[in-house]
């Protein structure tokens, strides 16, 4: 699956893909207000987006 918004979503699996946007719509209805769905899309991107590599001799 490709997004311009997500470009790390042609990555996952179609199943993984999809359960994430599931997860973002689920998100929408539920938050309430612009802030609170801001921090769920947040948590659902650090959850399902890839941890970017560190450049070579970049300690943690």
């Amino acid at each position: 699956m490709q997004s311009s918004a997500f470009p790390w979503l042609s990555d996952l699996t179609d199943e993984q893909a999809y359960e994430f946007l599931d997860d973002v719509i689920t998100a929408a209805q539920e938050a309430g207000t612009h802030t609170a769905f801001l921090h769920s899309l947040d948590v659902l991107v650090g959850q399902h987006a890839p941890t970017p590599a560190l450049p070579h001799g970049v300690m943690p």
